[in-house]
């Protein structure tokens, strides 16, 4: 349901500013279902905010900031007078408090709790699907933020020497697309790869000392497939449960105890994702097809024979955990 339907395609331009980065993007803003939908001028998704969430947070001149970020990490700029009236109208009658409910409309809402009840049992996917939906750039990156430290405490530190991390930087520069993802390496992971929700990758030490360019070629490229499936924050939302997803639909907020990320496993579209971009730049999947052998999925070659990929500073990205 359209939260007030004359605004359904009403749009904007408006400045989009993630959370972390100074810069702001030009965007198109536009109403959807219960949320404002952001996307590049390229008419590229970027970003829903639950229109629950949103909220005024200052003004500049004719400018009005909004975020539906707790910390207001994440800003909006807009000044259209169309949008902002729009915005106000929709989001004070979503907040306004509603009168003391009649005998009447406490049956309907008995009613209404058990068709929502009835619907929990048989919708789960809908509702994982809404929560990831709703949750923006920067509660992605405080939800990796946790995750990283959880394996600080539970896996062991991250390895820091500084050779082997600027070698791991040109690494990634040099196989992923722009922006490449941020590449980590941690002592005692205990998968050797794992994808976060916020893009990043990290990857276990002795999957980086014991594999061969080719094979760290293959893990790195398909964590970066994961990450753009959406993959780990799916699997996040999934293992709350569809309680738990309710409540974070609600909250905006992952509880204290994250629950487990799923280890690598069966993600055909991620290894398929991998394999195009491997393709794409000319570089052999042959590695990834053996790693996707291993986890029982079937990945066929191109018919084409492609080169391996090339890195000079391969040594030094292996001495990352040196003393």
């Amino acid at each position: 349901m359209t939260a007030i339907d004359k605004y359904v395609r009403l749009e904007a331009i408006g400045w989009w500013f993630e959370a972390g980065r100074q810069e702001g993007r030009e965007v198109i803003v536009s109403f959807g279902d219960e949320t404002l939908q952001i996307t590049s001028l390229k008419d590229v998704p970027l970003a829903h905010w639950s229109l629950l969430a949103t909220k005024r947070i200052s003004t500049r001149g004719e400018t009005v900031i909004y975020s539906a970020d707790p910390d207001a990490q994440e800003i909006l700029e807009i000044e259209d007078p169309d949008m902002v009236r729009a915005i106000s109208a929709i989001t004070s009658q979503l907040s306004a408090p509603a009168r003391p409910p009649s005998k009447r409309r406490w049956i309907w809402r008995g009613l209404g709790i058990g068709v929502v009840l009835a619907l929990l049992g048989q919708s789960p996917p809908l509702i994982y699907s809404t929560a990831n939906t709703l949750t923006p750039p920067s509660r992605l990156g405080e939800l990796s933020e946790r995750l990283r430290d959880r394996i600080r405490e539970d896996q062991g530190e991250e390895c820091l020497g500084w050779q082997g991390r600027r070698a791991l930087s040109a690494f990634s520069n040099a196989l992923l697309p722009e922006p490449a993802s941020t590449l980590m390496v941690f002592n005692d992971l205990s998968t050797p790869m794992q994808a976060l929700p916020d893009g990043s990758v990290i990857l276990s030490r002795s999957a980086v000392e014991d594999s061969s360019l080719e094979q760290l070629v293959a893990l790195v490229t398909l964590g970066w497939a994961e990450t753009m499936e959406q993959i780990p924050q799916a699997d996040i939302i999934k293992a709350l449960g569809p309680v738990g997803a309710l409540r974070y639909i609600i909250s905006g907020r992952f509880p204290a105890n994250l629950p487990e990320i799923a280890p690598l496993g069966d993600r055909g579209e991620s290894y398929i994702r991998a394999r195009d971009y491997l393709v794409e730049i000319g570089i052999s999947p042959a590695a990834l097809q053996r790693l996707a052998k291993e986890n029982g999925i079937g990945l066929p070659l191109p018919p084409a024979a492609l080169s391996a990929f090339e890195f000079e500073a391969y040594d030094t990205l292996k001495n990352i955990c040196a003393e």
